[in-house]
């Protein structure tokens, strides 16, 4: 007999993908309806709209899929299956020292003197090494991690930099 590892009873993943499901549906049409700008010369790849609503499209299939995934657990192991006692969720320090990291980021780096680029780098940076300092300090590999962390930063900040400047014509800050 083998037993089933999981986080939450079906029933909570069968809520939280019903309302991202709403809410990716809901943001893909609001995205719909959106002024496209064709009286300025826009085309459909360059609509206002068009990221927010491929966005919220994908929010609304991958609330489907977690509802048909609770619906499939629950019909096996019941609705209200609770998880196992040694559960391992993110602890509270975790969550607080990301939250602050991400208003750091929205309201000290972006906009305010660094470009865009720069913030985005120091922050997806700081946020691979941060939460990978325990696991490399303990294997000794911190100036592995240091090395990683950096790529990390300066990967992800030209990839969204290109993204959204030369593919969907969003000025950055």
């Amino acid at each position: 007999m083998t037993t089933e590892v999981y986080d939450s009873p079906p029933r909570h993943d069968l809520i939280g993908g019903l309302v991202w499901t709403a809410f990716g549906c809901l943001v893909a049409l609001l995205s719909w309806q959106m002024d496209r700008m064709t009286q300025q010369g826009a085309t459909l790849h360059t609509a206002p709209g068009l990221w927010p609503g491929i966005v919220g499209a994908m929010l609304g299939v991958l609330g489907g899929a977690l509802v048909l995934r609770s619906w499939q657990r629950a019909r096996r192991i019941g609705w209200d299956a609770a998880p196992p006692d040694d559960t391992n969720y993110a602890p509270l320090r975790s969550f607080v020292l990301a939250a602050a990291m991400f208003f750091v980021y929205a309201l000290l780096l972006v906009g305010r003197g660094l470009p865009f680029w720069l913030g985005t780098a120091l922050f997806v940076a700081a946020f691979v090494f941060l939460f990978q300092y325990a696991e490399r300090k303990a294997q000794a590999k911190t100036t592995r991690g240091i090395a990683v962390a950096l790529a990390c930063g300066v990967l992800t900040a030209a990839a969204v930099q290109y993204v959204f400047e030369d593919l969907f014509y969003v000025r950055l800050p």
